[in-house]
């Protein structure tokens, strides 16, 4: 099961995301439900994990989180853009449990090849 990013979370994200899905670049200015207002196609947002819950026990903290539209996230499990298993599966220690300083390594080596993904 995984662990929803709090809202605090996601909206670090954004800012540091300059208020655009990390993948598509749509405009987001609040994270959530609430931002579907002002999204061009009236849809939410929601928090990604860059290295996933389970399987490899990602952390929910702001620099494993990117912020995607709803529909963007969807592809994103289904085999999109951020899919966990194109991205993920050539890192070193994929689904396995590793220390918080090589996971930290890990969300900056999968970060640099997503040109939305903003680092703090």
């Amino acid at each position: 099961m995984t662990i929803p990013f709090s809202p605090q979370t996601q909206a670090a994200a954004l800012k540091r995301q300059g208020y655009v899905c990390a993948s598509c670049g749509s405009r987001i200015w609040v994270a959530g439900r609430r931002g579907a207002a002002s999204h061009r196609f009236g849809e939410g947002s929601e928090g990604h994990h860059v290295i996933p819950f389970e399987g490899m026990n990602g952390p929910n903290s702001v620099e494993n989180c990117v912020v995607l539209c709803k529909s963007c996230h969807n592809s994103a499990h289904q085999g999109g853009r951020f899919a966990d298993i194109d991205v993920y599966s050539d890192l070193p220690g994929h689904k396995k449990r590793v220390s918080p300083a090589v996971m930290a390594e890990m969300i900056e080596s999968v970060a640099d090849d997503y040109p939305h993904y903003r680092k703090p």
